[in-house]
C-alpha cells in the first residue's frame, strides 16, 4: 500500500508544479476539474493495486488532452479525454454520469459518427469474419459479403489493427480482454465521417482476395445500434418455460428495483423452481446472459435454492483512506429472509459477511447456467455460486463482465446544473480467504468463465445471424441431455473430448481420460476457481486416440478445480471438487 502514499505526494506535487503553465486553460475549469478528479481517483479507487493501474502513465496520457481542450475551450474534446481516462481503468462499475447529453452526442459523432457498413466476429480458429454487412454501405459497394474473411486493414494484419481499436464508446467499459475484443470487433467498422480505410478480404467460396478503399458515411449509427451488446429487455424480470425433454428454463434479466420488485423476482423464481420439481424436470437451464445486477442479498438468496447448507457469498471490504488499506465492512450485512420476504440482519453472522443460505426449496438436479459479458455486478453472483456445485456448469460463448465490486461513490467534476460526475466503487467483494473475487485483475482476467465454451465457427455464425437461432441455449440443452446419457456429448467422436472427472467430488487421485481424433499439440492443465494455473498434466505433441494420465491431488487444498484441455481445435473444460 506504500505506492498509494507515494502516489498522493506525486499527484499533489505535480499539480502545483503544473499550475503556472495552464492559466489559459483554467478559465473554463477543465483542468481544475480533471486534476481534482484524478487526485481522488488515484487514492480512493479501491482496486488500483489489484488491477495494477499505473496512475502516472494514465495521467500522463490524458492530462495533455485536457489542457488542450481547455486552451481551445473544446468541450467535446474534454469529454473524449474523460471517456478515455475511464476506459483506461477497465471496470464496468466506473463510468461517466452526466447531464451533458448534447456534448456526449457531439463527442461520439466526432469519433464514430461514420460507418464503413460492416462489423466482424472472431472464430475459434483465429479468423476474423464479417457478421454484418448493410446493403448499400461502402463495404457492400466494394463487394464485401456476409461471412467474408477480413485479412488486412491499411496494409496491416487485421488482428493487429483490431487490437488498437479504442473502446471508449462501448455500451459499458470493458473489464475483461474478451469483452474488449467483442467491442473492438463491433467498432472496427466505425470512424469519423469522411475517414478512409483500406481493406483486404476474401468472400466465402472464393480464393481471390479483394482490396478496396472505403470511405465512412453517416449511417445514423446503424451498425452501432444493430450490434448493441445491451439490447433492451422488455417484459418481466423473471420468465420461465419448459424445454424439449421436460427440462426447465428460467431467464433472470435483473435483480434490481425497490423492495417490492425484489420480492416479485424472488417469488417468481422460487415458484418456477417448485413447478419444475413437481413436474420432475430432469434438469434446468438458468439464463443469466443479460443481467445488470441489483441486490447482492437477493442474488445470495436465490443461489440458496441450490444449496443444502450455508456458504460464504462474499466478504465486503471498503477502502479506508486513514489506514490506506481495504478493511472489512464493520456492519452486519442484510440478508433476504425467505419466510418474511424482507431484508434483515442476523447478529450471529460476522460483520461484513453475506451468506448464501438454504431457502427451504432445493433443486439438486443438473443445471446449465448461461453466462455472458452482459451479466454484471450481482448478476454475476448466482453463476459464481452455482459454479462451485458439482451438478452445475456454466456455459456460453464468453464469461461474465468481471465487474463485481461494491458501488457506488461519485465525484462531481461539475455540479448541478451541469451535473457531470464519475461513478466508481467504494469497496470490493472478497471470498472467504479475503481474495478479491470476479473483478478483473491486472491481466484483464475476471468474471465467471464458462466451464463449457460454445464453439464459434462458420456453421454457428450462420445459425446466429442468418437463422436467428439461440445457439447457446440449444447447446446448453444438448449438454444437459448428454449428462443424462440421452444423446452423445457434443464433443464426443469429434476433434477432441475430455471425459468427465470421476469420482466427483474427488478425495486424492484419479485417472484422467481424453480423446484426440488427430495428432497434435495439446495442453492439459489444472486451474483453481480464480483462474490461477495450478499445474500442467500434459503439454506437447500427442498421437491420435484415447489417452489416460494419473492425477494426484495431494498437493492441492480442497476446493473447486477445472481441468482444461487445449488443442488447435479449441478448448474444453471439466469441473471437479476436491474434498
Amino acid at each position: 500500500m506504500i505506492n498509494k502514499q507515494i502516489n498522493k505526494l506525486i499527484t499533489i506535487t505535480s499539480l502545483f508544479m503544473m499550475l503556472a503553465g495552464i492559466s489559459s486553460a483554467q478559465t473554463n475549469g477543465f483542468v481544475q476539474a480533471y486534476d481534482s478528479m484524478h487526485q481522488v481517483f488515484s487514492v480512493w479507487y479501491p482496486m488500483g493495486d489489484w488491477k495494477a493501474i499505473d496512475w502516472d502513465s494514465l495521467n500522463g496520457a490524458i492530462r495533455p488532452k485536457i489542457i488542450a481542450a481547455g486552451t481551445t475551450d473544446d468541450t467535446t474534446a474534454f469529454y473524449i479525454a474523460m471517456a478515455s481516462y475511464i476506459d483506461g481503468i477497465h471496470d464496468g462499475h466506473t463510468n461517466v454520469r452526466h447531464g451533458w447529453v448534447a456534448i456526449r452526442a457531439a463527442a461520439r459523432y466526432r469519433e464514430i459518427g461514420g460507418s464503413y457498413g460492416f462489423t466482424v466476429i472472431g472464430t475459434d480458429d483465429g479468423r476474423i469474419l464479417v457478421r454484418l454487412i448493410n446493403p448499400g454501405s461502402p463495404a457492400a459497394q466494394a463487394g464485401m459479403l456476409f461471412g467474408a474473411e477480413l485479412l488486412e486493414i491499411n496494409d496491416h494484419p487485421v488482428q493487429s489493427v483490431l487490437d488498437t481499436v479504442p473502446t471508449r464508446w462501448a455500451d459499458l467499459v470493458p473489464a475483461t480482454h474478451e469483452f474488449r475484443k467483442m467491442n473492438q470487433n463491433r467498432l472496427i467498422g466505425r470512424a469519423p465521417v469522411g475517414a478512409s480505410m483500406k481493406v483486404k478480404f476474401t468472400n466465402r467460396g472464393s480464393t481471390t482476395p479483394v482490396t478496396a478503399v472505403l470511405t465512412a458515411v453517416d449511417d445514423g449509427y446503424a451498425t452501432f445500434d444493430q450490434t448493441t451488446l445491451y439490447p433492451a429487455e422488455t417484459g418481466p424480470e423473471v420468465t420461465s418455460a419448459i424445454l424439449d425433454g421436460g427440462y426447465g428454463y428460467i431467464k433472470v434479466n435483473s435483480l434490481y428495483g425497490d423492495e417490492a420488485s425484489a420480492v416479485t423476482i424472488y417469488t417468481t423464481f422460487r415458484d418456477a423452481l417448485n413447478g419444475f420439481i413437481a413436474s420432475d424436470a430432469p434438469g434446468l437451464v438458468l439464463d443469466f446472459r443479460i443481467n445488470m445486477g441489483g441486490y447482492d442479498a437477493l442474488a445470495a438468496a436465490m443461489a440458496g435454492f441450490f444449496y443444502d447448507q450455508n456458504a460464504v457469498y462474499e466478504k465486503q471490504s471498503w477502502y479506508n483512506p486513514d489506514t490506506d488499506s481495504l478493511e472489512r465492512w464493520p456492519l452486519h450485512i442484510p440478508h433476504f429472509n425467505p419466510q418474511t420476504l424482507e431484508f434483515d440482519t442476523n447478529a450471529a453472522y460476522p460483520p461484513g459477511t453475506l451468506f448464501t443460505e438454504p431457502q427451504g426449496v432445493l433443486f439438486n438436479r443438473p443445471v446449465m447456467v448461461l453466462v455472458g459479458p452482459r451479466s454484471i455486478s450481482s448478476g454475476e453472483g448466482i453463476p459464481m455460486m452455482l459454479r462451485k456445485l458439482p451438478n452445475c456448469k456454466t456455459i456460453g460463448f464468453h464469461g461474465t463482465n468481471g465487474s463485481f465490486a461494491l458501488v457506488e461513490r461519485a465525484h462531481y467534476l461539475f455540479p448541478p446544473p451541469s451535473d457531470f460526475y464519475v461513478r466508481y466503487p467504494y469497496g470490493v467483494s472478497m471470498n472467504e480467504n479475503y481474495i478479491i473475487q470476479l473483478d478483473s485483475d491486472s491481466t484483464m482476467t475476471g468474471g465467471v468463465s464458462p466451464d463449457i465454451r460454445v464453439p464459434v465457427n462458420d456453421t454457428v455464425i450462420n445459425q446466429l445471424y442468418i437463422d436467428s437461432l439461440d445457439v447457446e441455449l440449444r447447446y446448453a440443452l444438448k449438454m444437459l441431455k448428454a449428462s443424462a446419457g440421452i444423446v452423445a456429448p457434443p464433443n464426443a467422436g469429434k476433434e477432441f473430448y475430455l471425459e468427465p472427472i470421476s469420482p466427483n467430488p474427488l478425495s486424492q487421485s484419479t485417472i484422467i481420460n481424453y480423446h484426440l481424433q488427430h495428432a497434435g499439440s495439446i495442453d492439459l492443465s489444472v486451474f483453481d476457481i480464480y483462474g490461477r494455473h495450478m499445474m500442467s498434466l500434459v503439454k506437447g505433441e500427442q498421437a491420435s486416440g484415447r489417452h489416460t494420465i494419473s492425477f494426484n491431488a495431494a498437493s492441492l487444498p480442497s476446493g473447486v478445480y477445472f481441468f482444461r484441455l487445449s488443442t488447435i481445435s479449441g478448448i474444453i473444460t471439466q469441473k471437479c471438487i476436491l474434498q
